[in-house]
């Protein structure tokens, strides 16, 4: 026998579910309603044990139609399509008529009513502010754990996160949830939980709608910590969210919800953090400026010991120039009676008269030079001692100079680099002055520097 394909099996289950249920009347409650942008109108008809995919195609769609309700209980007439690509089956509604409330929508109210009057709606219990161990209700496999764990891991490095895996939606979630909640219970001391999340991430109503059991909703009240319900998105709302001491919006809210005080710390911390390096920049910035102070101070004493040394060298030049004449003129002396002598011996008189004279002369020319290379150093060595005077700061600052600065240490050499009405300093010869600014001219009055 030939092996039939994909699509041929298809084809058929198509032929004969349009052939035998060419017309069919169907009674259910409404779920999961959708109203599209192409005006077709998709939803679920559901009982106690099973669901029915129907649409009405814009065609059919009228004033009644439009409003419908999740949970209204009604009577549909249409026909069953397949539609091939997804080999899945539909109800194409033709006409449709409420008969009624839900009962399951109905038994959602009437549960409400219930935790309400037997107080199961208050009493609502603050978290702590640094939760150290949470215990998440949730599939391991879903989108909700992984936005919880990706904002946590962001957020605080401090938390750390035990997951209780279980189903959150079919036969087995009931069951698995209540064990999951008595777990908690039976262990939260030992294991130093927390905060108990309960999560999953958004889906249809029908998804969602083990959320609403009250069994579930009961125990969770009773959870001997704090809980967070993050069921859904923030439209969807069940009996867990209306019982837990917080109902987030989304796992990702309940997530920021747990490390808001992290962030509010660090946030604190670093704040301190820039306060201590602004504290510390300033007082380095004071450190500084009074390090340059006493630098200028040890300048000026530093060219004063200099101008000291110069001044003893020069006397002990001009000494040493002294002795070295000296000792010139005791030479010359002793070579002139030399010869003198030398003369007196040779008794000749014309030679030794122009002798004499030839000896005066270079007596009084080398007196002259003597005089003259006296005089030139001695003139050297003050215009030495003169240069040094005047390239001393504190020499320049006693002529009535001054050094005006800013707050920030910035020299003042132009009007320009100051504003009306700020704080000045100026530096005298002894001591400083502190100004406001009140007034600036473009050109500076004449000084009288010689008084």
């Amino acid at each position: 026998m030939k092996p039939l394909s994909v699509s041929e099996v298809t084809k058929q289950i198509k032929d004969l579910l349009e052939w035998n249920f060419s017309e069919v009347f169907v009674e259910g409650e409404i779920s999961n309603l959708k109203f599209s942008s192409s005006k077709h109108i998709y939803f679920n008809l559901v009982d106690s044990k099973s669901a029915l995919k129907c649409v009405i195609f814009k065609s059919n769609v009228n004033e009644s139609t439009k409003q419908l309700t999740d949970g209204q209980k009604v009577i549909a007439l249409g026909r069953l399509g397949v539609y091939e690509p997804y080999g899945e089956y539909h109800l194409i509604v033709s006409f449709i008529q409420g008969i009624g409330d839900g009962l399951k929508y109905k038994k959602l109210e009437e549960d409400k009513k219930f935790l309400l009057e037997k107080g199961y709606l208050e009493n609502k219990r603050q978290l702590p502010m640094f939760p150290k161990r949470v215990i998440v209700v949730t599939s391991p496999h879903g989108a909700a754990i992984r936005d919880i764990l990706n904002i946590l891991k962001r957020r605080s490095s401090g938390l750390e996160i035990i997951i209780y895996p279980t189903t959150v939606q079919g036969d087995n979630a009931k069951k698995e949830i209540l064990e999951a909640i008595e777990f908690v219970n039976k262990n939260y001391s030992r294991l130093n939980l927390d905060v108990c999340i309960l999560t999953r991430g958004g889906g249809s109503i029908d998804d969602l709608w083990v959320f609403n059991d009250l069994d579930i909703a009961i125990a969770y009240k009773n959870c001997a910590i704090p809980t967070i319900s993050a069921i859904g998105h923030q439209i969807d709302q069940t009996l867990c969210d209306l019982v837990a001491d917080i109902a987030a919006e989304t796992p990702s809210a309940a997530a920021e919800l747990l490390t808001k005080a992290w962030v509010s710390a660090n946030e604190a911390v670093s704040m301190l953090e820039k306060a201590i390096l602004s504290n510390f920049k300033r007082i380095l910035n004071l450190k500084t400026y009074l390090f340059a102070v006493v630098w200028s101070e040890r300048l000026v004493k530093f060219m004063n010991n200099y101008i000291e040394i110069r001044m003893l060298k020069v006397d002990n030049l001009c000494s040493h120039i002294e002795r070295q004449m000296q000792n010139i003129l005791f030479k010359k002396d002793k070579q002139l009676k030399y010869t003198k002598n030398a003369i007196i011996h040779q008794h000749p008189i014309n030679k030794l008269h122009l002798q004499k004279q030839t000896y005066l002369r270079y007596k009084d020319s080398l007196i002259t030079s003597i005089q003259k290379i006296l005089f030139i150093k001695k003139h050297s060595i003050e215009n030495l001692e003169s240069k040094i005077n005047a390239l001393s700061p504190h020499n320049v600052l006693k002529r009535g100079f001054s050094i005006t600065y800013t707050q920030d240490n910035k020299i003042v050499r132009s009007n320009n680099d100051i504003e009306i009405g700020e704080t000045i300093y100026t530096r005298l010869a002894f001591g400083s002055i502190e100004s406001i600014v009140s007034k600036k001219h473009l050109v500076d009055a004449k000084i009288d520097t010689e008084n």
